[in-house]
């Protein structure tokens, strides 16, 4: 096929297409692949016959088999992108697209150069960085190893939460090195908030029509458009609070509550490790004061939906108000236009300290402007659900479900501030009540298959709540594994959560080291990572034996400080060079063997 082509086409004539095709648009390269599709239909060449080529060497798609290979790449940490990926799995077969759909983890990144058409749909984890099972393939694409150029099709989908600085910055990392490597996009990069479900609407469709396109493949009228389906989520259920109970003692800085849910008629199934999403409302007093001082009547009508409902009761549902994201505050500027503001949104420090811990009606006092009741929710995010780890096992008390819930407070602008579903959870959630949850599976974050490996868990604060599952689930599978717990806080009177259950853990050998630190009971404050590093040699021989590394709680600082530290560990007792650490905790990670769940 490659000498017929060179019988028909002149050297300088194949040079000149490459040129003319590299220098296109990609909605002009679309348009090129539906015309040159057209011919191939009375028989002539297709696009990639002309104009793909790698250093001369010209790359050709049979006219007569007309096939489409696609890959699909998900890299995830809570599975949201598992469930696009077998979403778009299924609108490819359905055309008849020889299609595959697997996990980063498990991807042969040899392969990379070998693909025809590629879409990579990847969350975003912690401060930026690519979940635990994208890790491998990041740090290909990036490395000295990568191809030297790629001659392929592809797109990439992020999600992440805009609530942060570096939303959806794996995804745009690995879009942007994707193509510096030679790869065509033929989509530009897809970013998803939270509230995805809402925002996807035909974007997968459309994805997989402009990888036909761009294949030269016609793309049948009732093929386009094609809305997906519901996507695999768990329903909502309403379920009752059996319990709710104060963890912290008198005199407290701190506010945890322990709260038992019932669902044992809800259907609900999870897994030690997994989340439970919880459905919020709004604080009424700041639903009013940002009513109050756009002058809005609260019984107004909106339309939502189909269905019209007071702005009140909008701000009080639906509507997130105790969080700015970057889009949300860009849009009031917009609307806005005042220079301060647009200054503060031109300068990155300026802006993330200035969203730290303000809310909507913080921006509305800061830098006032009218607005209209449907143009104020036109501004607004929706409300996401808030996402606890559960702190109970299931094959413990599969009638029940945990969460541990600290409650977000603080004041700011002469103004006290509380977390929008943690000061729900605190303040108008009591014994009897009922909420709205769905499971959130957390595939990044579980216990060992084998029941006898040994476990190491740092978990300070509200980090504590994962780890009382993973206790109840050894308990309860009666494992031999031994377990490990390093435990911090505040004060140990005040602030030791589960201490009596803890306690009678160790009494009774299903704890067999319990490490604890309460800065600021002495004058020089100790943290968990102190611990661990007095720790160290033990810790050590853990890892060698096969111990699994669990990290959770604070993202911001105590994550990094516990990394650091383990770190440390393994280059000081293993005599290992900085280089050889790196490799060895590298190796932890892919293994599975370090997982962390940081917020």
């Amino acid at each position: 096929m490659i000498q017929g082509i060179k019988n028909i086409f002149t050297t300088e004539q194949v040079e000149q297409a490459q040129k003319l095709y590299a220098s296109l648009s990609t909605e002009q390269k679309l348009w090129l692949s539906g015309y040159l599709a057209g011919l191939n239909q009375s028989g002539g060449l297709l696009e990639s016959d002309l104009v793909n080529g790698v250093n001369g060497q010209i790359s050709v798609n049979s006219a007569v088999e007309n096939e489409l290979n696609l890959t699909i790449l998900y890299g995830t940490h809570t599975g949201n992108s598992k469930i696009l990926a077998e979403q778009t799995l299924e609108i490819a077969q359905q055309r008849g697209i020889k299609a595959t759909a697997l996990s980063l983890q498990e991807y042969k990144v040899r392969k990379l150069k070998e693909e025809q058409n590629l879409l990579v749909i990847v969350s975003t984890h912690g401060e930026g960085e690519p979940p635990a099972s994208a890790e491998d393939f990041y740090n290909y694409i990036f490395g000295k190893k990568a191809p030297k150029s790629l001659n392929v099709n592809y797109a990439v989908i992020g999600l992440g939460d805009s609530s942060y600085a570096k939303f959806c910055q794996t995804g745009k990392d690995i879009y942007q090195q994707i193509g510096v490597l030679g790869a065509q996009s033929i989509h530009d990069l897809v970013e998803l908030d939270v509230d995805f479900t809402d925002q996807i609407g035909d974007v997968l469709p459309t994805i997989v029509d402009n990888f036909q396109k761009a294949s030269g493949i016609e793309v049948k009228p009732e093929q386009e458009n094609v809305a997906t389906k519901k996507l695999g989520l768990n329903e909502w259920v309403e379920v009752e609070v059996l319990e709710k109970v104060l963890l912290n003692g008198k005199g407290s800085d701190k506010e945890t509550y322990h709260i038992e849910l019932d669902i044992e008629d809800a259907g609900l199934v999870y897994k030690a490790g997994d989340a439970l999403e919880v459905v919020a409302v709004n604080d009424y007093e700041l639903v009013d004061g940002i009513l109050s001082v756009l002058d809005i009547d609260r019984k107004e009508e909106i339309l939502q939906g189909e269905k019209s409902i007071s702005i009140e009761e909008a701000l009080t549902s639906s509507f997130e108000l105790t969080v700015i994201t970057r889009p949300v505050i860009t849009k009031y500027a917009e609307r806005a236009n005042i220079k301060e503001l647009d200054d503060i949104i031109g300068d990155e420090e300026r802006l993330q300290e200035y969203l730290y811990g303000r809310d909507i009606l913080d921006l509305i006092n800061d830098f006032p402007i009218d607005l209209k009741a449907e143009e104020l929710v036109q501004l607004l995010r929706k409300l996401p659900p808030r996402l606890y780890s559960i702190s109970s096992s299931y094959e413990l008390n599969p009638d029940e479900v945990h969460i541990t819930v600290g409650a977000v407070r603080y004041n700011l602008n002469d103004r006290d501030h509380n977390g929008v579903c943690s000061g729900y959870l605190a303040d108008s959630i009591q014994e009897g009540s009922t909420v709205k949850v769905r499971v959130k599976p957390n595939l990044g974050f579980k216990l060992p298959e084998d029941e006898k490996a040994p476990i190491v868990m740092v978990g300070p604060g509200t980090g504590i709540a994962p780890f009382r599952s993973f206790l109840q689930e050894r308990e309860a599978k009666e494992s031999e594994g031994r377990n490990w717990l390093f435990f911090g806080d505040q004060h140990f009177e005040t602030d030791f959560l589960y201490q009596t259950e803890l306690l009678q853990y160790r009494k009774e050998g299903l704890v067999n080291k319990l490490d604890v630190a309460f800065s600021r009971d002495q004058e020089e404050k100790v943290y968990v990572q102190d611990r661990m590093q007095e720790n160290g040699e033990e810790l050590y021989n853990w890892l060698n034996e096969g111990a699994h590394f669990y990290l959770c709680g604070d993202m911001k600082r105590m994550a990094k400080d516990v990394k650091e530290t383990l770190l440390q560990i393994i280059k000081q007792y293993g005599n290992l060079s900085e280089e050889q650490a790196n490799e060895y905790f590298k190796n932890l990670k892919s293994a599975g063997r370090f997982q962390e769940d940081v917020y």
